[in-house]
């Protein structure tokens, strides 16, 4: 306890003195960088007196920083050298992965910031902001080097790295889709290369559309950065964890792309109808109607998070067949999100026709995005099929944990929709017979009243089928218990995994050995711990 205590204080303040001179650093740089086109035209070039302050400030910081952080950078090399099973200690790795976590975090948007205002002609203060992106990415990458001087963790320090790696992978997922959707970057490199800045410039004879060169420098950067965390992150064994992250990541860019879909085949039905939509409604800085963005931000999402769940069957984690059926259930619930919203709001414009309130119609375009969105989603109702059949051609244990994740999900979308949507229903309804009716009550029941039907209906027909497949229990059909005969210095055969490939250690000291080379997970560890407990009795 004593000694983890000492070295925690070394990682704390060793980290801090790093900080406190990147810092100084990074003001440094903010200084230098005003003497340079960064500051833009409303900023003006810094003093003599202000650069004298800057660099003497960041003289003393590393003055100070290097000679005390060196000092416990020292006592922490000694301590390891004294301990060389400290280089794996979980207080280690939660300082270096979560200091270069928190930098990446920051540096990476920081920095497109900065790309994305250098597009522009009227950027003002991406002085400090990239001095900001460069002082973090520089962090990361010292903490990176001494995170690399040691093997790979095991045990807690795995844990530690496993956060870093998924959760900096996620936060760098969220960017890129702040970056292609909610910013006009794609929008913008559009409207200047093909039309010359039209929308941009739209009723003005002096503008100048945004710079191609940056806006592209900036997606490659956010779309690099989350491409290296992509692959970093592919080569951690967790199955559980890539299945988690890299799962929701592939139902994302699905979303995405049944989104552009479905934007695309209103624009198609509105030019069917005679009424195309205006350039701006696709291209301008809101892009309420833009279907290019989703579709090539669905497409990236799909291609780079099937090829690393396909790392995982080369990597012998699971089956090639286990694969092919979660994605396939992964794919098939999104679109059958799609498909059932579409019917929804089906639903809930045929009702403002049979009883209409207070003058409120239903316009074409709420007609053509319901029936968009069940063209989307269309193909659900034959990846249903399949999934429902898929056992009669093969191991039935096999495919139990992607077919009970896509019955369960649909089952409970509908339990969760049924709900919420009759208590709204009853709860407009009561406060209407009491005379305090919420604002537009009746719209409001309409529209979830459809949403109840369409919740009773997911209901109606995924729970027998949870039912029929022993859903609700360990596994889908009755184990049978076998005889199992052990012989020593053979391997044994037990049931392996969803997804595991190869045979099973026959011995504890195999097992433990196993687990220490990272060939199985600490729960796949314990899982043939117990079952070769339980054939020795």
């Amino acid at each position: 306890m004593t000694r983890s205590l000492y070295r925690f204080y070394l990682y704390a303040v060793t980290a801090a003195l790093l900080i406190f001179a990147v810092s100084a650093f990074g003001s440094l740089l903010s200084t230098g960088l005003a003497f340079t086109g960064l500051r833009g035209p409303y900023q003006n070039i810094p003093t003599q007196a202000q650069f004298v302050q800057a660099l003497s400030y960041a003289c003393v910081a590393f003055l100070i920083a290097g000679l005390l952080g060196g000092l416990h950078y020292w006592l922490l090399r000694h301590d390891l050298r004294q301990e060389p099973q400290a280089a794996h200690s979980a207080i280690r790795s939660f300082f270096l992965n979560t200091t270069e976590g928190i930098s990446v975090a920051f540096g990476v948007p920081l920095l497109a910031i900065t790309f994305s205002g250098l597009a522009t002609t009227s950027y003002s203060g991406l002085t400090f902001i990239c001095a900001a992106a460069l002082s973090c990415l520089l962090l990361a990458c010292l903490v990176h080097l001494e995170r690399r001087r040691t093997s790979g963790p095991t045990g807690p320090a795995r844990v530690f790295q496993r956060i870093h790696l998924f959760g900096v992978q996620l936060v760098l997922l969220l960017i890129v889709i702040i970056f292609f959707i909610l910013q006009p970057t794609i929008r913008y490199v559009i409207d200047t290369v093909f039309f010359h800045g039209a929308v941009q410039c739209e009723g003005s004879s002096s503008c100048q559309p945004a710079n191609p060169f940056w806006l592209m420098l900036t997606l490659l950067w956010i779309v690099g950065s989350w491409l290296f965390y992509s692959w970093t992150a592919s080569q951690d064994r967790s199955l559980a964890t890539r299945l988690i992250f890299h799962g929701l990541g592939l139902a994302c860019g699905m979303a995405f792309l049944l989104r552009g879909c479905s934007l695309a085949i209103v624009a198609l039905l509105r030019l069917g109808y005679g009424d195309p939509l205006p350039l701006d409604a696709v291209l301008s800085s809101q892009g309420s109607s833009d279907f290019i963005s989703p579709l090539l931000l669905g497409m990236l999402l799909i291609g780079i998070y099937t090829w690393s769940l396909n790392r995982s069957v080369r990597q012998g984690l699971m089956h090639l067949e286990v694969l092919r059926l979660t994605i396939v259930a992964i794919v098939g619930t999104v679109m059958a999100g799609a498909f059932w919203w579409g019917l929804g709001r089906l639903l809930d414009n045929a009702l403002k026709i049979l009883f209409p309130t207070g003058g409120v119609g239903v316009d074409y375009q709420a007609w053509f995005e319901s029936w968009a969105l069940v063209l989307c989603g269309i193909g659900y109702i034959l990846i249903d099929w399949y999934m429902r059949n898929v056992s009669k051609g093969g191991d039935g244990e096999l495919i139990a944990g992607p077919r009970r994740g896509y019955v369960l999900t649909l089952m409970g979308a509908g339990v969760l929709t049924g709900a919420i949507g009759l208590a709204v229903v009853l709860y407009t309804g009561v406060t209407a017979l009491l005379g305090s009716a919420v604002p537009n009550w009746q719209l409001v029941a309409q529209g979830w009243l459809s949403a109840f039907l369409v919740g009773a209906v997911l209901v109606g027909i995924y729970l027998p089928t949870a039912r029929r497949h022993h859903l609700f229990q360990g596994s889908e059909s009755p184990l049978e218990e076998k005889a199992v005969t052990v012989t020593p210095g053979q391997p044994l055969n037990l049931a392996p995994e969803m997804g595991r490939e190869g045979p099973q250690e026959a011995t504890i000291e195999a097992i433990l050995d196993a687990l220490l080379a990272d060939r199985i997970s600490r729960d796949q560890a314990a899982t043939r711990l117990h079952e070769l407990m339980h054939v020795d009795e």
